[in-house]
């Protein structure tokens, strides 16, 4: 009788603890099942707004990995600077193709590479060379790069100056072509599309240098679960294990290197 009642006491006594180890449990679960807000921007073929919805290589690297984990956030293509705002400061954010910096890795977790990213400078056709041979008086020449852009970090990082940041490369392009500017910061991948949508095309700017190559990576916001971050990579992984990662690159970027841990079809652990 007396044993009886101790372990009645014991459960009675150990009852608050267990519940709030439910309430825990019940409370990741359902941090980890929270919406995420999706964000890719204009920037054909990295992603862009096709004729059926969002498209374009990170776009269709996420699909996939949401069918992996049976979840459909819809993806939006909206305004990099918008983007970038809500991701700086409200959780459940992915942004689908960001580089890594020192200042964002302390505001976001990376996941990826998807794809690497060649910032370059371009100017106008017939005028490379002529700016080629200025030697340092390059970097007083007036340049551009679309707002709150990893190209205008670049470009200033390195001593040009960036008079003139557009709110999309598009509008850039059209700024160079008119002659507001003379040089143009942006990404080798995505500047033809923004050149048909300003109505030139690739062959009406010249490669003036590279000047970087930079991994571009999956980004989450801050207070996003860990268990969804977690979730992502290693579906990430595994897509680049059974080699439907690289199909989906080569698709999109024929002509471009796979990230280093895809290469190969099997995954090279850091």
């Amino acid at each position: 009788m007396c044993a009886q009642r101790l372990s009645r006491r014991t459960a009675l006594r150990a009852l608050p603890l267990v519940l709030c180890l439910v309430l825990l449990a019940a409370g990741a679960a359902r941090a980890q099942e929270a919406p995420l807000r999706i964000y890719g921007m204009e920037s054909k073929p990295v992603s862009f707004m096709g004729a059926s919805g969002p498209s374009g290589i990170v776009v269709e690297v996420a699909q996939h990995i949401q069918q992996r984990l049976g979840r459909r956030d819809p993806i939006e293509i909206v305004p990099w600077a918008r983007a970038n705002t809500v991701a700086m400061n409200q959780p459940n954010v992915l942004l689908l193709s960001i580089i890594r910096t020192p200042e964002r890795e302390r505001r976001l977790t990376f996941v990826g590479p998807i794809f690497v990213g060649y910032i370059s400078v371009f100017t106008r056709k017939g005028e490379a060379a002529r700016i080629a041979a200025m030697g340092d008086g390059i970097y007083q020449l007036r340049g551009g790069a679309r707002r709150g852009s990893v190209f205008v970090e670049r470009a200033r990082g390195m001593g040009y100056t960036v008079t003139d940041e557009p709110v999309s490369s598009e509008l850039a392009a059209r700024m160079l072509m008119s002659r507001r500017f003379d040089l143009w910061f942006d990404g080798e991948e995505i500047i033809g599309h923004a050149l048909e949508q300003a109505g030139y095309t690739r062959a009406d700017v010249e490669l003036v240098r590279q000047l970087s190559m930079d991994d571009v990576n999956f980004a989450f916001s801050a207070g996003t679960a860990p268990a969804t971050v977690q979730a992502w990579d290693a579906a990430l992984r595994e897509m680049k294990r059974d080699g439907s990662f690289q199909k989906i690159h080569r698709k999109w970027l024929p002509h471009y290197p796979l990230p280093a841990d895809a290469r190969g079809g099997e995954l090279k652990h850091p």
